[in-house]
């Protein structure tokens, strides 16, 4: 018994360095997505700034190969965290509202970077992801179902409340507070405090609109309203200052990179006790 409680132990222990690991591998897609964004303003019009593209750039040489495997356990030891976390609540949300939307943000969260790093693995297997509107193929399909345009509302709508989640967290700044930052100077805790508030915000918009259009589809029967990441991020030119709202997309995918870095350092994983 003793033996047993103390493998389960050494196995949570293992699961938090893996989630620790895993915000190093979302610091890269977003700061390299926040790269692909820049270049893409100034005129780089073969830069595709979404986290298929992450990936694949990866591909190209032995270190990346290498990186792509570290990312491969770090997402799924992210995406086991994400799991407990759905279902132990470690952190004492509870059963009201918002523990219940918590627990949908960490669901959310273990589906998006689970499929993530399934997708990196099968690039390192040398196969195919699939084709860039994978999205707009599956709403195609749902929509010659009896009622699926409403489950793709439903998902919209699932996307719309995770985008107020991350607004939320924001602006209210929870997750920052959370942070263990004993040692830490007060420009230091400054910084990191305007990069959850623009890296939260930014994450929020590409979700909102994500939803938004998947809505926008179901509704018109047309799955060419779908947008993946990039071509929300492309299509901020066709808005008044997009040019601005581009680069300001950049720097808030920049600073969320340097928040999630923090978070690997700071914040309070709690699998054991």
């Amino acid at each position: 018994m003793v033996v047993s409680e103390t493998v389960k132990q050494k196995s949570l222990q293992s699961v938090e360095w893996l989630a620790k690991g895993s915000y190093i591998a979302k610091a890269i897609f977003y700061g390299t997505i926040a790269v692909f964004t820049v270049q893409f303003a100034f005129g780089a019009h073969d830069a595709d700034p979404s986290r298929k593209e992450v990936l694949e750039q990866l591909t190209g040489n032995l270190l990346g190969k290498l990186l792509l495997a570290l990312m491969v356990l770090a997402l799924a030891g992210h995406t086991v965290w994400r799991l407990f976390e759905t279902w132990n609540d470690p952190y004492k949300k509870g059963f009201g509202l918002m523990g219940w939307l918590y627990r949908l943000n960490y669901l959310l969260s273990a589906i998006t970077y689970g499929s993530l790093g399934f997708s990196a693995a099968k690039l390192l297997a040398g196969q195919r992801t699939g084709p860039d509107n994978q999205k707009q193929i599956w709403v195609a399909r749902l929509l010659q179902l009896d009622g699926g345009s409403w489950l793709i509302v439903l998902v919209g709508s699932l996307f719309l409340l995770w985008a107020g989640l991350q607004l939320y967290k924001g602006i209210s700044g929870k997750v920052y507070k959370s942070l263990e930052l004993e040692g830490v100077g007060p420009i230091a805790k400054g910084f990191l405090r305007i990069c959850s508030f623009a890296g939260f915000l930014t994450v929020a918009g590409t979700l909102a609109g994500s939803g938004w259009y998947l809505i926008k589809g179901a509704l018109s029967e047309d799955p060419d309203w779908v947008k993946n990441m990039d071509d929300l991020i492309k299509g901020l030119q066709q808005l008044p200052y997009g040019w601005w709202l581009q680069l300001g997309a950049g720097a808030g995918f920049m600073l969320m990179a340097v928040f999630m870095v923090a978070m690997s350092r700071y914040f309070p994983l709690k699998a054991t006790e």
